[in-house]
């Protein structure tokens, strides 16, 4: 997510600037709510913020009243936003619900769970983490629970969150179309990688924000390649060979999404010529791939495209919220009490 790029970047700012920050934490929310447990706010003593934990309406009171309510250590902020609620009014706020704020300082060296969020993105390995909320003498405690030397929360209400890394979009093609694919990415806070074997094609200028940018027979760049749980490709090169030989390659890859551009005959074709069965590659084949929002040029097939894959890493259809049942928003994380801290649901 682009608000945790975003937080880390204004806290490594004032980390080297020696300065102290507020952190805020949705933990715990009751009714409908903006935002779920686990959404971030960072508040520097110099006005400075990254990350949000409502629409914008709980943000203006945390401005004013994070830094004395944390003089004391980690507090757990109440904000009842029903129709009935204490701020409701004041906010202007629809959600009809409860929403808990775990407030707590960092300081240059004092950060864990800062330090974290950097560990998990470094390292592309996802953390599970326990948060204390309840009591209130201990609110701010966590545990790292995949951690073998930590210890146990005993008697505790308690947040558990997993910290994943960002999205890794895997581009074989560098073709105009994937600059807006790439763009979109990035500005949703994803890893991108583009790969081309046509160095005339695969140019930096064409790509500045990419984190990576590789001219070399896709094949090459395909086996090299190192695939975890939240890393993703399209085939969009508008090469025939090319794609072909990165669909032989990627498809013995545990991808949760593989999307080829282009009509489903080629992809059949593809698929064929690559000696592939359609069937062994579902769920994670997408092909044409995009969400069907009647998408016509490059930046609207970059919306669809980024779209479907936001909706199938949280397990969604991608349909019309309307008409759909439940919540809106992607599954939550777990509230746990005592000995049932290890246990997620």
């Amino acid at each position: 997510m682009k608000e945790i790029q975003q937080i880390l970047e204004l806290w490594a700012h004032t980390e080297r600037a020696g300065e102290s920050a507020v952190l805020a934490t949705v933990v715990k929310t009751n009714g409908s709510s903006y935002r779920l447990p686990g959404a971030r706010l960072l508040l520097t003593r110099t006005g400075q913020r990254a990350g949000s934990v409502s629409g914008g309406c709980l943000e203006d009171d945390l401005v004013k009243k994070a830094w004395w309510m944390t003089e004391s250590g980690p507090v757990v902020r109440r904000y009842d936003t029903t129709p009935e609620g204490e701020i409701a009014s004041g906010y202007g706020l629809g959600c009809n619900g409860v929403v808990y704020v775990l407030l707590e300082r960092v300081t240059p060296g004092h950060a864990e769970i800062l330090d974290l969020l950097r560990e998990v993105r470094a390292t592309r390995r996802a953390k599970t983490v326990a948060h204390v909320v309840e009591p209130a003498a201990r609110a701010g405690e966590r545990l790292v629970v995949d951690d073998p030397s930590a210890g146990a929360l005993q008697d505790v209400e308690a947040f558990i969150e997993t910290l994943a890394p960002p999205v890794h979009l895997l581009i074989f093609g560098a073709g105009d179309d994937a600059v807006p694919l790439a763009d979109t990415a990035k500005y949703l806070g994803w890893r991108v990688s583009v790969f081309d074997g046509r160095a005339h094609y695969a140019r930096r200028e064409k790509f500045p924000g990419v984190d990576e940018l590789v001219a070399r027979p896709p094949a090459k760049s395909a086996a090299a390649l190192s695939i975890d749980p939240w890393t993703v490709a399209v085939l969009m090169s508008h090469s025939y060979s090319q794609d072909l030989e990165a669909l032989r390659e990627l498809s013995s890859k545990p991808l949760r999404y593989l999307g080829i551009l282009g009509p489903r005959k080629r992809s059949m074709q593809l698929l064929a010529d690559a000696g592939l069965d359609p069937l062994r590659l579902m769920p994670a084949l997408h092909s044409p791939m995009g969400l069907d929002i009647g998408a016509d040029g490059p930046h609207q097939v970059a919306l669809a495209v980024a779209a479907e894959i936001q909706a199938t890493l949280n397990g969604r259809q991608g349909g019309l919220l309307r008409e759909g049942r439940g919540s809106i928003h992607a599954p939550g994380e777990d509230w746990v009490c005592g000995a049932d801290l290890l246990v997620r649901g």
